[in-house]
C-alpha cells in the first residue's frame, strides 16, 4: 500500500521527462533534504567545545581534513578518470561520509566528558573527510557536465536559495531545541544528529538518480608518463586561465584559512554566546544569503560574470575586521545578514568562471589540482592562525586574517580572471 501511494506521489510530483530538466530538478530536490543535514551539523564546533575539547583540537578539527585531502584528492582524481561510470563511487562516498552522524549520536552512550567523549567527537568529524574527498572531485565535474552552461547559474543559485531558506528556519528550531530545558546534553545533539542523518540519507537516493552523459574509459598511456604529468603538472601547463583563477583563490583564501576556528572560539569562551544564539545567526546568515543569491542572479544578468566578480570582490575580506573591531553579539548577529546578503555573488561568480575553465578532458584532475592546493592552505592556516591567537588574542589575530584576505583579493584586480565564452550547444549525449 505504502509503496503504491509512494509510486503514485513520485508520477504526480516527481522529476520532468527531459534528461537535463529532470537532473535540474533533482539537483534542487536533493539540496533540500541535504539542508536538514546541514542544519544539524552547523553546530559541530559548539558541541566539541561543548564536550570540554581543547583549542588546539579544534584547530585540528579545520587542519587534518586538509592533510587528509592533500593527500588524497591526485590519487582519486586519477582513479575516477580512469572509470567509465564514476556515479556509483561519488553515491558511495557520499553516503560513507554522513554516516557519521548516527556515530556522533550513538558515541555519549559509551563514553562521557571525562573520557574523552569531546576529542572522540572530533576524531569521527575529522575521519568523515576521506569519503568526502572522493566525493567533492567528482562533484563539479559532473555538474559541469549534466547542466548547461546557459543554465548553470540558474541552477546553482536556486540550490543556494533553496538550501538557505530551508536551513534558516531549521538552524533556528535547532538553536531552541539545543537550549530547551526538556532536551538534556547532550541527548538534544544526539536526537539533532539522527534527524539531520535521516534528510542526508534521502538526499543521497536523489544524486543516485541523477544522469551522467557516457563517457569512455581513459586509455592507458603507451608511454609511461613524467613524475611531473602524473602529479597534474600537465594540466596547469597547458591551461594557463585555470592556473590563474586556482593561484588568485589560494592567496585570497588564506586570510580566512587563518582564522577560521576561531570564530566559534571567540564567540562561545569570549562572548558567551548560547546555542540560542548560534541558531538565530545562522538563521539570518541563511535569510540574507537568499536575498543575495537572488540579486546575485539578477547582478550576474546584468553585468556578466566577469565584471559581477570584480564588483563583489570587497566583500570578501571584510568579515574579520568587523568581528575584531566590533565584539557584540547583537551586531555580530545583524551584520553576518548584511554579510550574506552582498556575498553570494562573488561566491556566484567565482564558481561559474572556475567551472567554465576545467580542461575539458581533465576535469577531475584539474579539480583534484585546485582542491589539493586548497587544502595546502587550509592544512597549515589554522594551525598557525590558533598559535599566533595564543600569543596575541583573537582579536588582533582576526585584523591580520582581514588584512591577508585584502591583500590577496588585490590580485583579480591586477591578474583578472574571466569566463570561458560559450560555445554553441551541441547534440545531447547519450545516458549512462
Amino acid at each position: 500500500m505504502w509503496s503504491y501511494r509512494f509510486k503514485m506521489l513520485w508520477q504526480r510530483f516527481g522529476p520532468p521527462k527531459g534528461e537535463t530538466d529532470r537532473n535540474a530538478w533533482l539537483l534542487a530536490v536533493e539540496v533540500a533534504f541535504a539542508s536538514i543535514l546541514s542544519a544539524a551539523a552547523a553546530f559541530n564546533s559548539a558541541y566539541v567545545v561543548r564536550l570540554g575539547a581543547s583549542n588546539a583540537v579544534i584547530g585540528l578539527m579545520s587542519s587534518i581534513p586538509a592533510l587528509e585531502a592533500m593527500l588524497l584528492y591526485m590519487p582519486m582524481a586519477i582513479f575516477l578518470e580512469r572509470k567509465k561510470r564514476y556515479m556509483p563511487w561519488m553515491v558511495g562516498s557520499l553516503f560513507a561520509s554522513r554516516l557519521i552522524y548516527p556515530l556522533l549520536a550513538l558515541f555519549p552512550l559509551f563514553l562521557t566528558q571525562d573520557q574523552g567523549l569531546g576529542n572522540a567527537t572530533a576524531v569521527i568529524l575529522i575521519g568523515a573527510t576521506i569519503p568526502s574527498v572522493l566525493f567533492s572531485v567528482a562533484w563539479n565535474p559532473m555538474f559541469a557536465e549534466v547542466v548547461p552552461p546557459r543554465t548553470r547559474a540558474s541552477v546553482m543559485s536556486t540550490r543556494s536559495i533553496l538550501s538557505a531558506a530551508i536551513v534558516a528556519p531549521l538552524i533556528f528550531l535547532a538553536g531552541r531545541w539545543l537550549d530547551t530545558r526538556q532536551a538534556t546534553f547532550p541527548a538534544n545533539y544526539q536526537w539533532l544528529y539522527l534527524a539531520g542523518f535521516l534528510g542526508g540519507a534521502i538526499s543521497v537516493w536523489l544524486v543516485a538518480r541523477i544522469r551522467v552523459p557516457q563517457k569512455e574509459a581513459a586509455p592507458v598511456a603507451a608511454a609511461k608518463p613524467s613524475w611531473r604529468d602524473s602529479l597534474g603538472f600537465s594540466v596547469l601547463r597547458e591551461s594557463p586561465e585555470f592556473r590563474r583563477i586556482m593561484i588568485n583563490s589560494f592567496l585570497i583564501s588564506l586570510g580566512s584559512w587563518f582564522v577560521g576556528p576561531l570564530y566559534v572560539i571567540f564567540y562561545v569562551r569570549e562572548l558567551g554566546a548560547s546555542d540560542s544564539w548560534i541558531g538565530a545567526t545562522s538563521t539570518l546568515g541563511n535569510i540574507g544569503a537568499v536575498v543575495g543569491y537572488w540579486l546575485g542572479r539578477k547582478l550576474l544578468k546584468k553585468v556578466g560574470e566577469n565584471k559581477g566578480l570584480r564588483l563583489a570582490l570587497p566583500t570578501t575580506f571584510t568579515w574579520p575586521f568587523l568581528v575584531a573591531l566590533f565584539p557584540n553579539l547583537t551586531f555580530i548577529l545583524l551584520a553576518g545578514f548584511v554579510q550574506n546578503v552582498l556575498t553570494p555573488s562573488w561566491s556566484l561568480s567565482h564558481t561559474m568562471i572556475w567551472m567554465s575553465r576545467l580542461p575539458e578532458k581533465s576535469k577531475m584532475t584539474a579539480t583534484a589540482i585546485y582542491n589539493t592546493v586548497m587544502n595546502v592552505g587550509a592544512f597549515i592556516m589554522p594551525l598557525i592562525g590558533v598559535a599566533v591567537s595564543s600569543k596575541i588574542g583573537i582579536r588582533n589575530t582576526l585584523l591580520i586574517g582581514g588584512t591577508m584576505n585584502l591583500i590577496g583579493g588585490l590580485m583579480f584586480y591586477l591578474f583578472p580572471v574571466t569566463s570561458k565564452p560559450e560555445e554553441p550547444e551541441g547534440a545531447e549525449l547519450q545516458s549512462a
